[in-house]
């Protein structure tokens, strides 16, 4: 049965589900803030406005779990992408002797993009398919409710130009700050959310390697450490870009001075392992330094003891959880949340509860793990550089925390097993709390932590 579906916000969660479910036979109209791009064949790193996405210029990781779907459910979008010179990358397995693979090393595949290449191509995709249309720059300031004996449905979308959107359904891809929830509250609807501040703020730039440059290219991806003020993680990008982000948290007033470009570089060339890589003989900046700041791990529930606290609405990408963008698990989920809602809204058939309860059913358990993994690896790092002593009631998961940073960072490159379980973690390969799952793994990885 055909539904109409509003999907507010075109990122990557809203580009991919207007995709899935346009393939399914429903009508899309995406609702964007930002205006498309002007020229789609120049870069659009450098040349398409998102104001609306703050994350837009900053590095992601693009995991095996974003590639994997994208085989699944949209394989002529990684076909896109590759065409324009996107490259895909398995380093676990140029890590490891060819005779010691094995079949599931594959799914340890990622892509190697800046957030600007792969949204044009999911943009550029949605576009093309039939039954998808884009309002923007379009920008989305209430809805309008019918009361129903099953409970309060959104019945349409206003829009701030006064137009009057109306649909079966209505997909919130607005991003962790989306007004949705306040605009639910001032009905009297309730939506349940757990927040928890990643006190990190990220300082970062994007760089392209010069033609006379000899350092190994892969190993960009492999750079991360700490240093007097944070840490530095290091992200590969396509067609010979790559960036390098500081992680500072918000309380060292010394950090705060690397918004600013020279004393950015002065940091990072005072950094042995990055030096090489800020040197202009090698590599040559695309722009200043990008900032971001506020970031939180947060997680929204719209079914309540199996009732959804409103209809007609799901909710995907940061605007149902989000985490910690160190960890490069946004846009993979983003994209597990919008095929997820293509198949809710077939299987719901019309009914909006079979429709909300079909799409927790696909998306409770892995946005929760996700939710708690993100926030347990900030709780432990924040203990740890601020001094806080671990509460009680917070022992028994900062030591499993410890457990898995400890062995799995010590093991990853001598450790086959342990190695399996490194990239299954960061590239979502499976829930992100199933790492060490196995009494065997567990215990193998405890005695390489502490060898007898």
């Amino acid at each position: 049965m055909s539904q109409r579906v509003l999907v507010l916000g075109g990122g990557i969660a809203g580009t991919a589900a207007a995709i899935a479910l346009a393939r399914r036979g429903h009508p899309v109209t995406v609702v964007e803030r930002d205006p498309p791009p002007a020229d789609p064949t120049a870069d659009p790193f450098l040349h398409w406005p998102r104001r609306g996405v703050p994350q837009f210029r900053l590095p992601h990781g693009f995991s095996a779990r974003a590639r994997n779907l994208l085989l699944r459910h949209a394989p002529d979008v990684l076909a896109r992408l590759r065409a324009n010179g996107v490259e895909e990358m398995n380093l676990f397995k140029r890590l490891i002797p060819e005779d010691q693979w094995v079949a599931a090393d594959d799914t340890f595949t990622n892509v190697w993009a800046r957030r600007a290449v792969f949204e044009l191509a999911l943009r550029l995709t949605a576009e093309e398919e039939p039954g998808v249309e884009f309002r923007c720059p379009a920008v989305v300031n209430g809805l309008r409710f019918d009361w129903t004996s099953a409970g309060p449905r959104v019945a349409s979308v206003r829009l701030a130009d006064g137009d009057v959107l109306t649909a079966d359904v209505v997909l919130d891809c607005l991003g962790q700050r989306s007004p949705m929830s306040r605009w639910l509250a001032a009905e009297g609807i309730r939506v349940p959310t757990e927040v928890q501040d990643c006190e990190t703020v990220y300082y970062s730039r994007y760089f392209r390697f010069t033609d006379t440059c000899e350092l190994p290219r892969t190993s960009v991806a492999t750079l991360r450490g700490e240093f007097a003020d944070g840490w530095f993680i290091g992200f590969p990008g396509d067609h010979d870009t790559y960036a390098f982000s500081f992680e500072c948290h918000p309380d060292n007033r010394n950090a705060r001075a690397l918004r600013h470009t020279s004393i950015w570089e002065a940091v990072a060339r005072g950094i042995p392992a990055l030096a090489p890589w800020v040197d202009p003989a090698n590599g040559t900046p695309l722009e200043g330094v990008q900032v971001m700041a506020g970031n939180r791990s947060l997680r929204r529930r719209y079914v309540i003891d199996g009732q959804p606290v409103v209809l007609g609405l799901l909710s995907a990408g940061d605007s149902l959880c989000a985490s910690n963008p160190a960890y490069g698990w946004g846009s993979a989920m983003a994209l597990t949340y919008a095929f997820a809602a293509g198949e809710a809204v077939d299987v719901g058939g019309g009914d909006p509860v079979a429709t909300a309860l079909a799409y927790d059913a696909a998306t409770a358990r892995e946005a929760d793990a996700v939710y708690r993994e993100s926030a347990s690896m900030d709780r432990a790092r924040i203990y740890r550089i601020t001094g806080q002593p671990v509460p009680d009631e917070d022992k028994a998961e900062m030591a499993r925390q410890d457990l898995i940073s400890a062995a799995l960072s010590g093991g990853v490159l001598h450790d086959l097993e342990l190695g399996r379980a490194f990239n299954r973690r960061v590239n979502l390969v499976g829930p992100a709390d199933a790492v060490l799952d196995g009494t065997d793994l567990v215990r193998h990885a405890e005695r390489l932590r502490t060898p007898a």
